[in-house]
């Protein structure tokens, strides 16, 4: 019986309240606290990071990292093709 509450808790806690970006922007002007608002805006971009670039058909993305960046572009499939030996 105890399992059963804490799963059921568990789950609960999922479903509560997400605050959008432009709540926190909010209340961070009115605060003058804008840690939340910096703390979500690096989620995101660690999020998007992950991602990678959304490249058009007919072209890879390619990273490069150096030091403490990784910078990423589109490059055309072909090019990369014949750079590893295809044809």
């Amino acid at each position: 019986m105890k399992g059963i509450t804490i799963l059921a808790l568990l789950l609960l806690s999922g479903c509560g309240s997400f605050t959008t970006l432009e709540q926190l922007e909010a209340t961070a002007m009115l605060t003058g606290d804008w840690s939340e608002v910096e703390k979500r805006e690096r989620i995101i971009q660690k999020r998007n990071m992950r991602a990678g670039p959304q490249c058009p058909p007919g072209t890879t993305a390619y990273c490069q990292s150096r030091l403490s960046s990784v910078r990423c572009s589109c490059v055309r499939s072909e090019l990369i093709h014949s750079l590893l030996g295809g044809r």
